[in-house]
C-alpha cells in the first residue's frame, strides 16, 4: 500500500498511527528527553509514522462520536505507554548496576544532574547510560523496536486494541527480571569490594594503629576501576542477550493486545 493521502479514511488512518507513534517516542528514555526539542520529536513521529504506513491494516471503521474518540485515545497512550515503559526498564537495569558499583566504589556522593530525567544521577551511572545507548543503536536494538512497533499495529490495528489482564503480570515480571539484570551486571565489582572492604576490616582489627579510612578509599577505587575495566570490555555479550530479551518482552506484551 502507499502512502497516500488522498481519502478521508487514508488520513484517519494516518492521523492514528502518528499518534500512537508519537506517543511512544515522547515517552522513549532517549527521544523523550527533555533536551530533545519538541520540533524534533514530532518529525521523527511523523517519519516514522510514514514509513509504517504501507504496513498497517486497513481498518474497516474509524471512532466516530466524542466518546469512542476519547477510549480509543486512551487505548492508544496506554499502547504507547507500556511499550515505552518496557523498554525503559531494560534501560534502567543498566543505571541500576551502576548505582550499585558507584555506592561501592565510593563514587555515589560524586552526582551530576541526568539532562534527561532532570535528576541527579552519578557519574559512573551516566557513563554506563550513554555507553548502553552508543551500543543499542550499534547492535541494532533500533530494529528490534521497530519491527515490534511494526507489528504492533498488525495485532493491535488502531483503535482496535483490546488489553489482556496478563499485561501487568508480565510487566512485573519484566521489572523482576529488571532488577535481577543490573544485579549481574554489577555483580563481579560488588562481590570484589565486598572482599576488600572484608579484608581491611580484618586488618584494622589486627593493627589497630593503621589508619583504615585513608587506605581503604584508594584501594577500593583502583579494585574498583579494574573490575569496572574488566565489565566492560565484557558488556556487549551481555547487552545483546539484554535487548534480545527486550524484543521477546515487547512481542509478549503485543500478542496480548
Amino acid at each position: 500500500m502507499a502512502f497516500l493521502l488522498e481519502s478521508l479514511e487514508q488520513m484517519q488512518g494516518f492521523f492514528w498511527v502518528l499518534m500512537r507513534v508519537s506517543i511512544i517516542v515522547f515517552f522513549l528514555p532517549l527521544f523523550g528527553a527533555r533536551g530533545v526539542p519538541s520540533l524534533w520529536k514530532i518529525g521523527l513521529s511523523m517519519l516514522i509514522a510514514i514509513v509504517l504506513m504501507p504496513a498497517v491494516p486497513q481498518v474497516s471503521q474509524y471512532p466516530e462520536t466524542a466518546a469512542q474518540i476519547i477510549i480509543a485515545f486512551i487505548s492508544e497512550a496506554l499502547l504507547g505507554f507500556i511499550l515505552a515503559l518496557t523498554v525503559s526498564m531494560f534501560f534502567t537495569s543498566i543505571q541500576m548496576a551502576g548505582h550499585f558499583m558507584s555506592f561501592q566504589m565510593g563514587f555515589s556522593m560524586a552526582t551530576i544532574i541526568d539532562p534527561q530525567s532532570g535528576v541527579q544521577n552519578s557519574v559512573l551511572t551516566e557513563m554506563m547510560y550513554v555507553l548502553t545507548i552508543l551500543l543499542f543503536f550499534t547492535m541494532d536494538g533500533h530494529h528490534i523496536f521497530l519491527k515490534a512497533l511494526a507489528a504492533s499495529f498488525q495485532a493491535a490495528p488502531p483503535t482496535a486494541i483490546v488489553f489482556d489482564n496478563s499485561i501487568a503480570g508480565i510487566l512485573v515480571k519484566v521489572s523482576g527480571n529488571m532488577f535481577l539484570a543490573g544485579l549481574k551486571l554489577a555483580a563481579p565489582l560488588v562481590i570484589a569490594l565486598f572482599l576488600s572492604n572484608l579484608c581491611l576490616g580484618i586488618i584494622a582489627r589486627t593493627v589497630p594503629q593503621v589508619n583504615i579510612l585513608m587506605v581503604g578509599f584508594p584501594i577500593n577505587i583502583c579494585i574498583g576501576l579494574i573490575f569496572l575495566m574488566m565489565t566492560l570490555a565484557n558488556i556487549a555479550p551481555f547487552l545483546s542477550g539484554l535487548f534480545n530479551d527486550m524484543g521477546e518482552a515487547l512481542m509478549g506484551l503485543i500478542r496480548l493486545m
